[in-house]
């Protein structure tokens, strides 16, 4: 599954109606989706011959950009298994859904990021940089 498939599905899932009883089922799915999607943008992004080796073997620049990347996928990591365990914990819906909604913003930002990252990499025409 894809990134964006992930952030769909919880999105999706956290407009269940709060007082529906498939309201914790469909979050803790999506979590789990979300969470399968994310581990395969980080298997992707990070590692010797990840994407970020590319873009610091062609645009050395931007080397610090891509330590922020990473430091996003600690960040999120950390805020789904949080969301994991407030599932898990029975806490109020109202508050599973705040906090899913703010993982959903942190996950479209670094994505973002991580797009522009690959723009100013790929796309800007620094002449003679490598």
């Amino acid at each position: 599954m894809e990134l964006l498939g992930g952030i769909q599905r919880m999105q999706h899932a956290i407009r269940t109606p709060v007082g529906d009883p498939a309201f914790g089922l469909a979050v803790t799915r999506a979590v789990a989706q979300l969470k399968l999607a994310f581990a395969h943008h980080v298997a992707v992004t990070e590692g010797p011959s990840g994407l970020y080796a590319g873009v610091i073997d062609d645009a050395p620049r931007l080397a610090p950009y891509l330590n922020d990347l990473v430091g996003d996928h600690r960040t999120v990591w950390s805020a789904l298994d949080e969301l994991e365990g407030r599932l898990s914990d029975r806490h109020p819906p109202e508050a599973v859904r705040r906090h899913a909604d703010r993982l959903i913003r942190e996950v479209w930002l670094h994505r973002q990021r991580g797009a522009d990252l690959l723009h100013e990499a790929y796309e800007t025409d620094l002449g003679g940089e490598t």
